[in-house]
């Protein structure tokens, strides 16, 4: 019998032998807390439906991964090592490298009667679940009042701080490493993505990685300023510098984010001749108001963004080519959201949490929904995304967000991708064509739920036996 070193009375363990597989497969298929077995080299044996909310990553999609590395340099600390070398179970806060979201990971090691270990169990909960339930405690460390507070305090705030970006995906966490390696210089940074996919939180992010996060970052859209105000935005005014000037004069942005990161968005669509000045500030970092004669020196960081082809622009003389030049020392795309499926869901989590605590409700994504909003490409990126998920909060009678409120483009999308599924109820096929059917349906759907669906079976019964035909 394959054990952890806890011991049942006799009576109880022959009780336990009578229970079939089907009732404990029940109680881990139905469970809130993510389950999640591996052998001993890491290759995922089980994960119960729960990791869909944990890792944005559907059970069957889970089943054929590597748990140790898939995951490896996404969380620390490691749980693993330490529980095989200890030999019991371990329990660890970790917390994600890239965004800073923690959880709680339970991991414990199964050994056979020869105390060689065979596979490991993961337990994971949520920190929205622990806040009272701190490590210290499980430790026997008796902590004040105070103490319990100011640790949930620290704990928050470190949270706040972090969850201007959200996400698991590897093409993230790639592109978050690179910018905060840069973000330690003052080398001029250059992002480029499609509309909405959220080039001003990565900028923030950068001057939150930098020597300069504690002065003023400063965010504008070039495209939403008019021409004729847009230099005297950047660059201030001195008084009665033109009609209707304040007789005070005004600061220019530029000038407001000295020591700090003025955040040019949208560039591509200043005019030749705010180019000419902005380069001329690139270069020396120096700049004249409008209708003044001072030269002022300030210490601004730039970084710019756009989701023009610039080098096209710059072909059709659109764009200054040594203005082009200056403000890409470092280009970074940001990449689409259909690029990384895996932030759609952490990102549609982040955003229901903020529109229930606007909303004064506490709502929840159905599986369904999930699988939807996953597999959608969402060209309208992260604002899309955002949008929805208001849509749905504010749309939804009940406590379960179901498929009957997704948004009309992403319902299509679903209808259009099953509109040639055909429903079949397995209870009336013949026993001699079951193998036939799953292996048949298993080649169709990547996804077990829809597996489940089109045949009209529960979830269990599907994982069943697909266990039982394809993957005996």
């Amino acid at each position: 019998m394959i054990t952890n070193e806890m011991n049942h009375s006799p009576e109880y363990a022959d009780y336990l032998k009578t229970l079939s597989s089907e009732f404990f497969l029940d109680i881990l298929e139905n469970s809130f807390i993510e389950v999640t077995v591996t052998d001993k080299d890491g290759n995922v044996l089980y994960a119960n439906p729960a990791c869909l909310e944990y890792h944005g990553i559907p059970a069957e999609k889970m089943w054929k991964l590597n748990f140790l590395t898939s995951f490896q340099g996404f969380w620390t600390p490691p749980s693993t090592a330490t529980a095989i070398e200890k030999k019991h179970t371990i329990i660890s806060r970790q917390r994600s490298l890239l965004t800073d979201e923690e959880h709680i990971t339970i991991t414990t090691p199964l050994y056979n009667p020869d105390h060689e270990l065979v596979m490991l169990v993961y337990n994971t909960l949520k920190r929205e679940s622990f806040v009272e339930f701190d490590l210290d405690y499980l430790n026997q460390e008796k902590l004040t009042d105070d103490e319990i507070k100011d640790k949930k305090g620290s704990r928050e705030e470190r949270t706040k701080a972090s969850n201007n970006i959200v996400g698991r995906s590897y093409i993230l966490y790639q592109t978050l490493h690179k910018l905060k390696k840069a973000a330690k210089s003052d080398i001029p940074i250059l992002l480029l993505g499609e509309s909405g996919v959220g080039k001003s939180l990565i900028a923030k992010f950068i001057h939150d990685c930098s020597p300069r996060k504690a002065n003023p970052f400063i965010s504008i859209n070039c495209a939403s300023i008019p021409d004729n105000l847009i230099e005297s935005e950047l660059f201030g005014y001195v008084p009665y510098a033109f009609t209707g000037a304040s007789p005070k004069g005004k600061k220019g942005l530029v000038e407001m984010a000295n020591h700090g990161t003025l955040f040019l968005d949208e560039i591509g669509e200043l005019q030749p001749n705010i180019q000419v000045k902005l380069l001329d500030f690139l270069e020396n970092q120096r700049f004249t108001s409008v209708g003044g004669l001072e030269k002022k020196m300030v210490n601004t960081r730039i970084i710019t963004a756009t989701n023009k082809n610039l080098e096209e622009q710059v072909a059709k003389n659109v764009f200054r080519e040594d203005l082009y030049w200056r403000i890409n020392g470092i280009t970074q795309t940001v990449p689409a959201l259909r690029e990384r499926r895996d932030d759609i869901f952490p990102i549609a989590q982040y955003y229901l949490k903020e529109y229930n605590k606007k909303y004064n409700q506490n709502k929840v994504f159905s599986n369904p929904v999930i699988e939807a909003l996953i597999q959608y490409d969402w060209p309208g990126n992260v604002r899309q995304l955002k949008n929805a998920v208001e849509q749905m909060a504010v749309m939804s009678l009940g406590s379960v967000i179901g498929s009957d409120k997704l948004p009309e483009q992403v319902a299509a999308f679903v209808t259009k991708e099953s509109i040639n599924k055909k429903k079949i109820i397995f209870d009336d096929l013949v026993e001699n064509y079951k193998r036939g059917i799953i292996e048949d349906y298993y080649e169709i759907y990547d996804n077990i739920n829809d597996l489940a669906d089109s045949l009209g079976l529960s979830q269990t019964t599907a994982y069943r036996l697909v266990n039982k035909y394809v993957k005996k």
